[in-house]
């Protein structure tokens, strides 16, 4: 696969991503107020909230593989927030591998403030490329945090792609504490 097929591949998947938090998000927001003959949010839950850790899991281990593939077969080479992003996101992997085989629901209790973390460098690094004199944390490495190796739909970048990854971990780990049953503990 070639680097711009792999830009756009990676920011789709992004967009379909964000899409499915977006929606996620509001179903769990407006569900009380629909009339119970409108309301998806059972059936949102039944279908996804038995694979919500696998599901959280999958996305933390395309966000590992996509930033190896960038960084060790493009060779883009990662700022300093890209690794504060990456020590965010790698240990997830296996947090959430472990939690998935296990079932366990209690994960969220320490997976969703590493995601915090994470969604936070890489919403400051997003708003840190379009207003670079913002800087307050500097970027120690040789490589610039405002540099945009991926630019497509005139919006998505890498730092927006660590975004919506760690959202979507967090949304779906949270799913949990939302859905119309309580917890499933």
């Amino acid at each position: 696969m070639d680097v711009a097929t792999a830009d756009r591949f990676f920011a789709l998947m992004t967009l379909l991503t964000l899409g499915g938090v977006a929606g996620s998000v509001a179903l769990r927001s407006f569900a009380g107020r629909l009339p119970p003959a409108a309301r998806l949010d059972r059936s949102i839950w039944t279908l996804v909230g038995p694979i919500a850790l696998w599901l959280a899991w999958l996305v933390a281990l395309v966000s590992l593989l996509g930033s190896l593939y960038y960084s060790e077969i493009v060779g883009y080479p990662p700022c300093s927030l890209c690794w504060y992003q990456r020590i965010a996101m790698y240990p997830l992997v296996v947090i959430l591998a472990v939690a998935a085989w296990d079932d366990d629901r209690e994960v969220r209790r320490y997976a969703v403030p590493l995601a915090g973390v994470g969604g936070a460098f890489a919403l400051y690094q997003y708003v840190l490329g379009y207003f670079p004199d913002t800087e307050i944390l500097g970027c120690t490495l040789d490589v610039s945090c405002t540099e945009r190796y991926v630019w497509e739909f005139g919006f998505v970048d890498f730092p927006f792609m660590s975004l919506v990854a760690f959202l979507d971990v967090g949304d779906l780990l949270l799913l949990q504490l939302t859905s119309p049953e309580g917890t499933h503990e």
